[in-house]
């Protein structure tokens, strides 16, 4: 069944060419979007397992460092490698809790020996994958997409009721990130093209402006240390555990299962069908790029990457869906761990700033994901499948003390409302879903 795609305000598609002072205007706000949940899982990561600085601050650059590769191979699209989409990578917060735990028994080399070690995983499904095309309807890949919204909405809520000391006081903090959202809601309704692209980092510039008025501007304490990290491989060395495979393969399959749903979103908000052998043979370069970066990143001893779900925020709201912005993002994002003082203003940034702009943003993804949900006919069986799904995403994982009590196996999925929705419209698509035949391709042309 060939489903309709939704109608989209493009000033950019996924193969257009821009002038280099707007890709990178775009780019920049790619950037600053994907900035925060670059680092912070190694961010986590730090505040929980032991690391002398010097790690600290090379764990930190590489996550970004290894982010620009994914995103330039993502946006490049080098043969069977990359989605040839705007999709920028970063760490995927689905690793956090097993990284953590791999952390908190073998330090940094666990975390990497078992990243490298589980990712045959990824890389087996990438190649199986357009046969299995027919387990990921566009319902599926909806529930994941609003799911992925869904989850990230209350961080967005965290980021503007946060206290951030000094003249910090909840009325500050709720004019900030109403002075963001008001100037991104303008951004859109004006209509004015230039300005829907700079939408976000008007936005971000006039709530730093507003927070230094305020008295809010804080500089990092750590502003020391090396003005240049260069890669070395095996930095922190490998490690292993057998007990912790699985469960690092189970979360390489939920991270593939959220890159279907990121990547379905990108290509349809970038004006591109979401069917078809063309569009799952970018979804398998997608994951298959994936798979390469996270070899890559355990390698100089950082984490896993994936795409991110937030650039479909900015590309919604921008209208810029163009893969050359990848090319800047990348190049931004290289320059950023190589040189990571170039980072310090971006963390400046208030709180309540960049709650604003992601609230906006995270909101737009859910709307993404509804979108794509509403793009086929929604019959007894489908809603069965959505109601189920969003069911078993927040009935299960809320119940925290439940979950602690099963296997680690069974944790590491049901701890996720993506893991645990995304797996569960999985299966009940495959089992209630009716599938009309597709056309037969040579396996060549896969």
């Amino acid at each position: 069944m060939q489903t309709a795609e939704p109608k989209t305000e493009l000033l950019y598609p996924h193969d257009a060419t821009m002038a280099p002072p707007r890709a990178l205007l775009a780019a920049a706000q790619q950037f600053i979007a994907m900035f925060t949940g670059c680092i912070t899982p190694a961010l986590i990561f730090i505040s929980v397992v032991e690391l002398e600085p010097d790690v600290q601050r090379y764990l930190i650059s590489m996550s970004l460092f290894t982010a620009g590769i994914g995103t330039f191979l993502q946006a490049k699209r080098f043969g069977p490698i990359g989605s040839g989409l705007l999709s920028v990578n970063g760490t995927s917060f689905a690793y956090v809790d097993l990284l953590l735990r791999a952390g908190s028994e073998g330090g940094l080399p666990l975390a990497c020996g078992m990243v490298l070690a589980a990712v045959p995983m990824q890389f087996g499904l990438a190649f199986f994958l357009p046969s299995l095309r027919k387990w990921f309807p566009p319902l599926v890949a909806g529930v994941v997409v609003l799911l992925i919204g869904l989850t990230l909405i209350p961080v967005a809520g965290y980021y503007i009721t946060s206290s951030m000391g000094g003249a910090s006081t909840w009325s500050n903090n709720l004019i900030l990130a109403g002075l963001v959202v008001l100037i991104l809601i303008l951004s859109q309704v004006l209509r004015w093209p230039l300005l829907r692209i700079a939408g976000p980092i008007l936005a971000i510039t006039v709530g730093y402006f507003a927070a230094g008025a305020m008295g809010l501007l804080q500089w990092p304490a750590d502003s020391a240390g090396a003005w240049l990290v260069l890669p070395q491989p095996l930095h922190a060395g490998l490690a292993f555990q057998w007990e912790l495979l699985l469960p690092f393969m189970i979360i390489y399959l939920v991270s593939s299962l959220e890159t279907i749903g990121d990547l379905t979103a990108t290509a349809s908000l970038s004006g591109m069908k979401t069917t078809g052998v063309d569009f799952w043979k970018r979804v398998r370069g997608g994951i298959f790029s994936d798979a390469l970066t996270t070899s890559l990143a355990a390698l100089l001893s950082a984490f896993p990457t994936s795409s991110f779900s937030q650039n479909n925020g900015v590309i919604q709201l921008t209208g810029v869906g163009s893969r050359q912005v990848g090319y800047y993002v990348a190049g931004l994002l290289v320059v950023a761990g190589l040189l990571p003082q170039t980072g310090f203003v971006l963390s400046m940034m208030p709180r309540p700033v960049l709650g604003g702009v992601t609230l906006v943003l995270f909101g737009l993804i859910a709307g993404a994901g509804l979108r794509m949900i509403n793009s086929q006919k929604l019959g007894n069986r489908e809603m069965m499948v959505l109601a189920v799904s969003l069911g078993m995403a927040f009935g299960v994982p809320s119940q925290e003390a439940f979950v602690a009590q099963l296997p680690s196996i069974l944790q590491g999925v049901l701890s996720s409302p993506i893991a645990t929705g995304g797996l569960t419209a999985v299966v009940m698509s495959v089992l209630f879903l009716k599938t009309e035949p597709e056309a037969k391709v040579a396996p060549s042309t896969l």
